[in-house]
């Protein structure tokens, strides 16, 4: 359980990039770039989203089930929560100091102590927080286009021998698609396992988020869907912070009806 809560807190904060654009210069260079895409905020801002996670896996029946997410952006810090199921949740902060970043994650006492539902869903705590944006950069490789956004590719090295490969909109600076990825022999070329996309996005009170995000891998696939009518997405001011950290719910009983 231990070893599956470093796994948690990690695909919204990419699905939550709450920010103003700034304004785009050609031809930045690298370090330059990963500047702005690591340190998009100049002001606190907030989110509460309430959505759906459809989980799908070969040979099985498609698995839904509800999603909350909040999170609080200060230019030095962020902190959040997820309940999925309102039952299985989750504390998350991350400090971010000199381009460096430091993630925690502290699951949540609830009802069902084994629960690992977000892992399973392959859910990971560094696309929640987009830890992987601060790993060491490896190089950069030749521009692609996501979706007619033209996009940076840059990999970074991340924990052991994996490679992220970030596609991240040159004019935006946000990330679009991050491949996880593995060596594949010696001839320098990898294998992904992992795929996280950014599909959609909504605007509120000026802010970005994302209202709808897809992460696959061979023989699975996960859709987060977010309610853009109950969302609440706003300036963070200090003096009349939200209440946005939910408690957990009583777990669902015996016979109730819900799908194990």
């Amino acid at each position: 359980m231990k070893r599956f809560a470093t796994y948690v807190a990690g695909i919204l904060a990419l699905t939550f990039f709450l920010s103003s654009v700034l304004p785009a210069e050609e031809n930045l260079p690298l370090e330059e770039f990963m500047q702005r895409v690591r340190n998009p905020r100049v002001f606190a801002s907030y989110a509460a989203l309430e959505g759906t996670v459809q989980h799908q896996r070969s040979g099985e029946a498609r698995r839904s089930v509800p999603i909350y997410f909040a999170v609080v952006l200060l230019p030095e810090r962020m902190t959040g929560q997820i309940i999925l199921d309102n039952a299985e949740g989750y504390l998350l902060g991350q400090t971010r100091q000199g381009g460096s970043s430091e993630t925690s994650v502290l699951p949540m006492q609830g009802n069902l102590p084994d629960a690992n539902l977000l892992g399973w869903m392959g859910i990971h705590p560094s696309d929640l927080t987009m830890s992987f944006l601060y790993y060491p950069v490896i190089r950069e490789l030749e521009p692609e286009t996501i979706r007619t956004v033209g996009c940076r590719v840059v990999e970074f090295k991340g924990e052991g021998d994996e490679i992220v490969r970030v596609y991240i909109a040159r004019d935006y600076y946000f990330p679009l698609r991050a491949e996880f990825c593995r060596p594949a022999g010696d001839n320098g070329e990898v294998e992904c396992y992992r795929t996280l996309e950014v599909n959609s996005f909504r605007k509120m009170n000026d802010l970005y988020y994302t209202d709808r995000i897809g992460l696959y891998g061979p023989g699975w696939r996960t859709r987060i869907d977010f309610d853009s009518d109950s969302a609440c997405v706003d300036r963070y001011d200090s003096e009349n912070p939200p209440a946005i950290i939910r408690p957990l719910k009583t777990a669902p009983q015996p016979g109730d009806g819900r799908t194990e």
